[in-house]
């Protein structure tokens, strides 16, 4: 029995759609498909964490039924949201590109884009979270299963920190944006706590 560890499946901004707000985005049509067969491919499973962003939960909806339970969210698990939610409002990853690339360029952890986003050591502190918790749940779910559900972004920085614990860095950064770029989660990929 196990921790499965889910990223999301695909939404309307993974496929550059425009969004209302960072945690509004949907599924797109192969997102639901994906979250079917996601259902069908894990094995029973007794409890679901989710982001407060509505395409985990949508992700997770097929599991939610088949099993008859209800998904709790755990507030850490969302999205790196460091850009300005106010001025992300209907735009797409087009829009946004230059954006993107100005604040991965300044490589500064403590750095914010607006009152309404969040730096890389906010990021940081959340999956510290995280991981603490899975860890402590990990001695109840010897048993049983559960399945989380996060993040591209959220996600890659747990896993390496789950294989190479080490404190916040400008390096950690650097290392975190090269492997966002060259080796990207995709949706509905799913890791082993």
């Amino acid at each position: 029995m196990s921790i499965y560890l889910i990223r999301h499946a695909q939404s309307e901004a993974n496929m550059n759609g425009r969004t209302r707000s960072h945690a509004a985005i949907e599924l797109s049509e192969q997102g639901w498909r994906q979250a079917k067969q996601l259902c069908e491919a894990l094995p029973p499973i007794d409890h679901v964490l989710i982001s407060k962003y509505h395409r985990t939960y949508q992700t997770a909806q097929p599991i939610l039924l088949k099993y008859q339970i209800t998904a709790e969210i755990d507030d850490n698990l969302h999205e790196f949201s460091y850009l300005s939610e106010r001025r992300c409002a209907n735009t797409n990853l087009d829009d946004r590109k230059q954006w993107v690339n100005a604040y991965w360029e300044r490589m500064d952890d403590e750095y914010r884009d607006a009152d309404d986003a969040e730096s890389f050591a906010d990021l940081y502190g959340r999956v510290q979270c995280v991981h603490e918790k899975l860890s402590q749940l990990a001695q109840q779910y010897v048993h049983k299963n559960l399945a989380v559900f996060t993040h591209g972004q959220f996600l890659q920085l747990l896993l390496t920190l789950k294989h190479a614990p080490q404190p916040l860095s400008r390096e950690l950064m650097q290392d975190f944006r090269k492997n966002l770029i060259q080796q990207p989660i995709p949706n509905t990929a799913i890791f082993l706590f």
